[in-house]
């Protein structure tokens, strides 16, 4: 018999599937660690599968991708400002991509 479970957040998920044998569970490329397997997945019904890395998803190779967006109140744009000018630098761009995110 098979079973779903919804986990609250990310790392309970990679708890519970690193722990119950033949587990799948969805998690995004920067939470990979270790204690899972990354498996490969197949866009053209199993011609070609390719496995989750930052490149494949840079190069828009692996088709499991979703974009994150901020999002903010117009009335704190001032405050937020700051932050904004951040995440499009340089800097920002090479930290995200240590951190296992890819930058747009």
């Amino acid at each position: 018999m098979s079973s779903v479970l919804s986990m609250p957040a990310t790392g309970a998920i990679i708890q519970s599937v690193s722990q119950t044998r033949g587990a799948i569970g969805y998690v995004g490329l920067a939470y990979l660690n270790p204690r899972v397997k990354a498996v490969a997945v197949s866009y053209d019904q199993g011609n070609h599968y390719v496995y989750p890395s930052v490149q494949s998803a840079i190069k828009k190779e692996y088709p499991v991708v979703r974009p994150l967006y901020y999002y903010y109140d117009k009335a704190n744009e001032a405050k937020v400002r700051p932050f904004l000018q951040f995440i499009s630098s340089k800097a920002a761009r090479a930290k995200t991509l240590e951190l296992g995110f890819i930058p747009r």
